[in-house]
């Protein structure tokens, strides 16, 4: 019998029991209780092992679902980690990337100015070359005039 059953046949006999007048004692026969005591007291160790199954058996399947909870928290916190530290790559590349193209647009800008200087040298020396051609280009012409004026004298000074 279960518990259960034993406390409504003990709710019976105190039901069915005679009552003392002028009060709310009653009298029950004792053997019948005892006997239904001794019978819950048997039955009991078994409610109480099932009880506590079913209590350990609660505490398990809550310390799994907690385990299991606590795998995918860490999981989860895993995954965010490796996200952010691939946001966190891509991000110093995307600056380095940044900062190789302002290098090499100050290189170019650098090259530049030094072809410029370099074409201006280049033109200034031309400048220079081209004057000196002409400067001695024009002492040549002059001295070809002089000599052909002192020719032309001494031609001039013959026939005389």
């Amino acid at each position: 019998m279960d518990i259960n059953q034993l406390i409504e046949e003990m709710e019976d006999v105190l039901d069915n029991a005679s009552s003392v007048p002028f009060s709310r004692k009653v009298s029950v026969d004792p053997d019948e209780i005892f006997e239904i005591l001794s019978d819950m007291r048997n039955s009991l160790p078994e409610e109480i092992k099932q009880a506590q199954w079913v209590n350990e058996e609660k505490e398990r399947i809550l310390s799994e679902a907690e385990n299991e909870a606590n795998l995918k928290v860490q999981s989860a916190n895993d995954q965010i980690k490796q996200i952010q530290q691939q946001a966190r790559a891509q991000y110093e590349k995307l600056i380095n990337q940044n900062e190789i193209t302002q290098q090499a647009k100050r290189q170019a800008n650098q090259i530049i100015r030094e072809a410029n200087e370099e074409a201006n040298n280049l033109r200034k020396k031309s400048y220079e070359y081209v004057d000196k051609l002409f400067t001695a280009s024009s002492e040549n012409f002059k001295q070809l005039v002089q000599s052909i004026d002192s020719n032309k004298k001494q031609i001039l000074n013959s026939n005389k």
